[in-house]
């Protein structure tokens, strides 16, 4: 159903996100590891040090999160297809369609609210390292919509969607 252009491109939001992923853990340990050392050698932590490995954790989770819903891994309500119980395949595949809708619309939804949020903290900058905290707030709108598509190819695909590049490569 989707062509193999939208295929790349989707695989190579799949590596960007998970690349980015990993650099943040990176900077998080290393900044984690700089506070300590800080500590208890000088005996004060830069401000800095703090506000950026919060900022770099809640991208980390962020960014995680939107590929939990590309690898099937996010939370959802089981509740339902387990009560329905033998259901044919086509009646699951729509069951299972509309479940996934309803993640799609959550992620449109917070998707919007978290732009709302992004834009009414442009004019702020933070107190550590003196950004405008609109880049700290910009992973709302990002994840959600990055986790909007993921949940729109599931929609699409079923939960077999097309694997992605990461999952080809494990399977090798």
């Amino acid at each position: 159903m989707i062509g193999a252009a939208m295929m790349r491109i989707v695989n190579m939001v799949d590596r960007a996100l998970r690349a980015l992923v990993a650099l943040c853990l990176m900077a998080l340990t290393g900044l984690v590891i700089f506070q300590v050392i800080s500590r208890y050698v000088v005996g004060s932590v830069p401000l800095f040090a703090e506000e950026t490995a919060r900022f770099a954790m809640i991208w980390m989770a962020m960014m995680a999160a939107a590929l939990g819903v590309r690898d099937g891994a996010n939370i959802r309500i089981d509740l339902l297809p387990a009560a329905v119980g033998n259901l044919s395949p086509v009646a699951r595949r729509c069951l299972e369609a509309a479940l996934e809708t309803v993640s799609l619309t959550v992620f449109l939804v917070l998707a919007w609210y978290g732009l709302d949020a992004m834009l009414f903290a442009d004019g702020q900058a933070s107190p550590g390292i003196g950004i405008p905290l609109s880049y700290p707030y910009a992973v709302m709108p990002v994840a959600f919509c990055c986790a909007a598509v993921f949940s729109l190819l599931r929609v699409v695909h079923g939960t077999q969607q097309p694997a992605s590049e990461h999952e080809q490569a494990d399977a090798r």
